[in-house]
């Protein structure tokens, strides 16, 4: 059996094109701003679009992390004064993690010509879920144990 060089004859060969006449167009090389996920805002554009700006993308990654250690570290400590700094945590962070996936959501779906009062109004709903947390801390037992009390049976439950 016979192999086949890799090189050809060069009668064989098609002709090389010159280097002068190959264009490589490099992704997205001509209009980089004309995406979102490169335009960088910051200031009260940076939080009215949560979802476009690099911090921003981090602070949501770092926050989904910080929500799955603080939360069943919350549950664990929640009859205790230790649980109070940790609801307080909760209390911001809750907000700021959906007030960023909420602006993807709107991103993703709201058409382009309403999409700047659907942010502004998510704003003023984020503002609202954080005031709520805070109450709730300061006012109220804390934000685990208002969770727990769902799952705790009513003490004016009558058992047959």
């Amino acid at each position: 059996m016979m192999q086949r060089s890799l090189v050809r004859a060069t009668a064989s060969a098609a002709p090389r094109v010159s280097a002068a006449r190959t264009t490589v167009r490099h992704f997205r090389k001509t209009a980089p701003a004309k995406y979102t996920e490169n335009k960088q805002v910051s200031g009260l554009a940076g939080i009215i679009e949560a979802d476009n700006a690099t911090f921003t993308t981090k602070v949501f990654h770092y926050s989904s992390l910080t929500l799955l250690g603080l939360t069943p570290v919350a549950f664990i400590l929640s009859p205790s004064p230790v649980a109070v700094p940790v609801d307080f945590a909760l209390g911001v962070l809750i907000p700021i993690h959906t007030h960023i996936g909420m602006n993807v959501v709107i991103s993703d779906y709201v058409p382009q010509q309403v999409r700047t009062l659907a942010r502004v109004g998510w704003l003023g709903v984020t503002g609202v879920l954080l005031l709520g947390f805070l109450r709730v801390n300061i006012e109220g037992d804390g934000i685990t144990e208002t969770i727990k009390t769902v799952w705790r049976e009513s003490p004016n439950k009558k058992h047959d």
